[in-house]
């Protein structure tokens, strides 16, 4: 999983960037709403599955990664706004690292807790 301390160094086309951040506010929307509806921790587990595969997921891993990390940096530049706005924005991607880290393999799991430290 993707740390986001570094914005990417990458091109992309400007429908691909408005695309990116439109599909990840889906999921952190959705994410909003099954916590606003008091989903239980295993209905939101299978909730933020659902989302990522419907709105993140590529057949090509590689560019599942690009879009995951590009639409974490545009929607950061959207929600700097206000401090209301940062606070909902980390909030759910806060939500949606914990939930993603819990479906990763217990091999993934461990890579990404030696990545972070």
């Amino acid at each position: 999983l993707p740390t986001y301390r570094v914005a990417p160094q990458l091109e992309v086309r400007l429908e691909e960037f408005e695309l990116f951040a439109i599909d990840r506010l889906r999921v952190l929307k959705g994410i909003s709403d099954g916590l606003s509806r008091g989903k239980r921790p295993e209905e939101m587990e299978k909730l933020v599955s659902e989302l990522w595969k419907a709105h993140m997921r590529h057949q090509d891993p590689a560019e599942t990664l690009n879009k995951d990390i590009i639409s974490h940096f545009v929607l950061r530049l959207v929600y700097c706004r206000t401090e209301e706005l940062r606070k909902w924005f980390l909030s759910m991607e806060n939500t949606l690292f914990r939930y993603r880290f819990r479906l990763e393999s217990p091999e993934s799991q461990v890579a990404s807790s030696l990545f972070v430290m």
